[in-house]
């Protein structure tokens, strides 16, 4: 139902889809009627637009067989459309409508609709620094949402990031790709989820300076659960296949937060013999920033690793394939790929597409940047990646950046016809995917549209911390969340993070541990063996109990390619009418069976644990109990790791 009241300066459009679609005259009572018996979305609709007397039009025709009915409003003289429909829906329970704002000349230049968040609970959409599950505790204020850097000053949206979000009464929201999408979350606590549509000063393409619009689909079921998986289906794509299974098993070693940006040949030799030597197992060893002469001379410093091919060679006798940090960055100093990336017109470049454009990276003050839109670009950077595993044996790689934020502040692409800059992102995540299509051990930190890719993709690096503020409380949320948009394989940061200001003290790299024993893969860098020797055994034990359970991760990750529903899932994914299982935040499912509920409070020995309704195992304590029910203070030694498994 839309009610659209006259005489405000906004449309009020209330939204009920049990009942197809209404308009009710100005002064009728909301709610008066049999018609009016459960409002699912509220919000503010045509923001700053001036409603003046107008005409509802049907625009059902021949042409629009798929819509079940459709609305027409024309108003400010004309300048401004409204299109509503409700598409026919062979899907039982499912209700979906669309909703179109265009503007038929350039006198009016944006759009925008809000949606009141404080009658559900939401989830979905994208990643950011402080990290809420569910997302209203959320705030971000007005931003072009597209892959961004959540650290920036204004901070962006992530690297990861969808234009999906769902609620706990059974709707979901899905905004057309091309539309020149902002989006702010409970901006100074105004409790609201807005779409707002606008091209001026926005990184958007208006390629063909058409006029402003802004399309979005509303979709209605009966809980969260069957709603999630109408869109999964409908609107998110799912994984082709499955990344290396060995990344499943066993836990990947970096370079980067033990030794940062110091590493050397023997540095990384001396790193492989004491994982072993301490009785670990691992899936790789990646060696991060820092083992190139030059950023984007993509070769080894030949100072730092006299013999790398030799090293590599000693590195799979011990048992370690080998992958390595790369980038899309090029530093003006690696004069040789500097001139062979402009020969082979491989950068992005200048808005006149004549010479490469300048940017700057956490890293290197000016450099350019290959274009992954462009097939030059593609080819060239995939060549120079083959080079480095045939010269020395190079198993795959670690791809850092690719967001939309690192491009230069003017550019052109080379694609056309393209609005959406996070095609960027897109592009750069394919062409990860291509360096090792046939192992697929390789990991990125980005995702637009970009679900079908059988890869690990990477959370933001965390901070050695306990709090919301991208420390350790968030590890869950941000799992919960990628996995919602559609990206199963998620990689979590590595363990006690990455101990930018201070290295993590020993009880909270033990309970990092223990979370991510339960994630889908593991990363260790930071070692456990600086701290003591139960700390070393502590990790170990989370090691081997991750592997215990590898194959129940890979049997997921299959499930994942033809449901498209996630690996590591929120309480509510078994109990979507369950109040408090729709706001958990810091338990989790593996599959539908098994609970997983870390301590990830600073001096805590014990928490509530949440079970939802059913009979659990209790894995650490034994014996069952039955759930629908919360275990109070529940002991947690430092050592400890609750977990339940489903029995009925």
């Amino acid at each position: 139902m839309f009610y659209l009241p006259s005489g405000s300066t906004t449309l009020l459009l209330l939204i009920q889809f049990s009942v197809g679609l209404n308009l009710l005259p100005a002064d009728a009572e909301f709610l008066s009627g049999p018609l009016n018996q459960r409002v699912f979305l509220k919000g503010e609709f045509g923001i700053g637009l001036d409603p003046v007397a107008g005409e509802f039009r049907d625009c059902l025709t021949e042409d629009t067989e798929s819509q079940d009915s459709c609305v027409e409003y024309a108003y400010d003289g004309s300048k401004v459309h409204l299109t509503i429909y409700e598409a026919l829906n062979e899907t039982a329970d499912i209700n979906c409508t669309t909703v179109i704002w265009e503007a038929e000349d350039c006198t009016v230049d944006a759009f925008q609709d809000c949606f009141d968040l404080t009658d559900a609970y939401w989830y979905g959409g994208t990643l950011v620094r402080k990290q809420y599950w569910p997302i209203e505790g959320t705030s971000h204020d007005l931003a072009p949402y597209v892959t961004g850097n959540v650290a920036g000053v204004p901070p962006g949206y992530g690297g990861v990031l969808e234009r999906y979000w769902v609620n706990s009464d059974g709707m979901a929201l899905h905004v057309d790709w091309e539309v020149p999408l902002w989006v702010s979350i409970n901006s100074t606590g105004d409790k609201r989820l807005c779409f707002k549509a606008q091209y001026r000063d926005s990184p958007y393409f208006n390629y063909d300076d058409s006029q402003v619009w802004l399309k979005y689909t509303v979709c209605q079921a009966n809980d969260v659960r069957q709603v999630h998986d109408y869109m999964t289906a409908n609107y998110l794509a799912k994984p082709v296949d499955i990344p290396d299974e060995r990344l499943f098993r066993y836990p990947i070693w970096s370079t980067w937060a033990q030794y940062k940006t110091n590493i050397t040949q023997s540095l990384v030799l001396e790193f492989a013999a004491a994982v072993s030597e301490h009785g670990f197992s691992n899936s790789q060893l990646e060696i991060d920033d820092r083992w190139e002469s030059v950023y984007g001379d993509l070769d080894f410093d030949p100072v730092k690793f006299p013999d790398p091919r030799g090293m590599v060679e000693t590195l799979d006798a011990m048992g370690y394939r080998t992958t390595l940090w790369v980038h899309p960055f090029v530093g003006l100093a690696s004069s040789a790929a500097m001139r062979e990336g402009m020969q082979r017109r491989a950068f992005v470049t200048n808005p006149a597409r004549r010479l490469p454009a300048l940017t700057s990276w956490w890293a290197d003050h000016t450099a350019m940047i290959v274009d992954f839109t462009s097939i030059n670009g593609r080819d060239w950077f995939s060549s120079r990646l083959r080079d480095l595993q045939t010269r020395y044996n190079i198993s795959s790689f670690k791809f850092d950046a690719g967001e939309t934020n690192w491009l230069p502040d003017c550019y052109a692409l080379s694609v056309s016809g393209v609005r959406n800059p996070s095609v960027y992102s897109e592009t750069y995540a394919r062409t990860a995917l291509a360096a090792d299509s046939h192992v697929r051990h390789q990991e990125v930190r980005v995702g637009a549209r970009t679900q079908d890719l059988p890869m690990f993709v990477r959370m933001l690096d965390k901070d050695s911390r306990w709090d919301y503020n991208n420390g350790l409380e968030t590890v869950i949320p941000h799992a919960l969340n990628v996995g919602l948009i559609g990206y199963p394989f998620v990689l979590p940061d590595m363990v006690g993070g990455n101990g930018y200001v201070v290295l993590p003290d020993r009880e909270l790299f033990v309970r990092w541990a223990q979370v991510n024993a339960f994630l889908p893969s593991v990363q260790y860098s930071i070692v456990p063996w600086q701290f003591d020797a139960e700390v070393v055994e502590i990790t170990r034990n989370m090691t081997d109990l991750h592997e215990s359970y590898a194959q129940k991760f890979i049997d997921l990750a299959r499930e994942s390619t033809v449901t498209g529903a996630p690996i590591v899932r929120p309480l509510w994914w078994i109990a979507p009418t369950d109040p408090v299982a729709l706001t958990i935040d810091s338990e989790f499912l593996v599959g539908d069976d098994l609970l997983v509920a870390p301590v990830v409070k600073e001096g805590a020995r014990s928490r509530d644990v949440y079970l939802p309704a059913g009979r659990w195992h209790d894995e650490l304590r034994g014996g069952d109990v039955d759930g629908a029910q919360w275990l109070i203070d529940y002991r947690v030694e430092l050592n400890e790791l609750p977990y339940f498994t489903k029995i009925a």
